[in-house]
């Protein structure tokens, strides 16, 4: 059964990286199980394991009637749980590289607001570029209050969840609010990003609290426009 399983995620991972590079066209028919099972020489329960994943995540939908359509060659990001980004991204390989950490940084105006904290107050700041399957998929710079205590020292690991320190230090995030808006590439951030100066990007703004509504991060993320997009779903009340 571990084989069985170890095989449809490598041929799931084989199948994202063809729609991602463009081996499959967003609109075109994706090749029907069948065929897909003669390919990697699987049973078919295998490959639908791996396509279902697919359809999971956003790149494919099944149409009946039709067959299974490419509908989009990004990574997509939900809106439904907070989750951390090796939470969300569990199924992928995910990384990180701590950039840099302060302490005790003088917050400026910006920060202060998010994080309602006093004229002259400081904080930690950390930048973090994370990556998945090796390919640098977002730049992040986050704030905290300086009553949580962090060192680089913690953060550095590859593949480090801010969210899990917070909880083993007693700070268990429970909400967030987001704000998402489409910037433009600076020459840094598109150094980090590999992107082009002035490509798009997709830039959310967080400020997350605890389970007892203290304000524990404030964070200002890039993630790379030609691989992510958002996903939400709308409920009528």
């Amino acid at each position: 059964m571990r084989e069985n399983n170890v095989k449809y995620l490598a041929i799931y991972e084989e199948l994202k990286q063809g729609i991602i590079n463009g081996n499959y066209s967003v609109g075109s028919l994706f090749p029907a199980e069948p065929d897909l099972q003669k390919r990697f020489n699987v049973s078919r329960i295998t490959v639908r394991h791996a396509v279902k994943l697919l359809v999971d995540e956003g790149y494919l939908q099944r149409i009946h009637g039709i067959g299974t359509i490419v509908i989009s060659n990004k990574e997509s990001l939900q809106l439904q749980t907070l989750l951390s980004f090796s939470e969300e991204n569990g199924a992928n390989n995910v990384s990180s590289t701590l950039i840099d950490f302060e302490k005790n940084v003088p917050a400026d105006t910006m920060v202060c607001s998010q994080l309602d904290l006093p004229t002259g107050a400081v904080v930690s700041k950390q930048d973090r570029l994370r990556w998945i399957d090796n390919a640098p998929i977002s730049f992040q710079r986050v704030y905290c209050p300086s009553f949580i205590d962090l060192s680089a020292e913690e953060l550095k690991a590859p593949d480090v969840s801010l969210y899990h320190l917070f909880r083993k230090k007693g700070f268990v995030v429970t909400n967030a609010n987001e704000t998402i808006e489409s910037v433009i590439a600076d020459k840094k951030v598109s150094g980090y990003l590999r992107v082009n100066e002035s490509d798009p990007l997709l830039y959310v703004q967080r400020v997350t609290r605890d389970q007892r509504g203290r304000l524990v991060e404030y964070a200002q993320i890039f993630y790379r426009g030609d691989r992510y997009r958002y996903n939400v779903q709308l409920q009528v009340p």
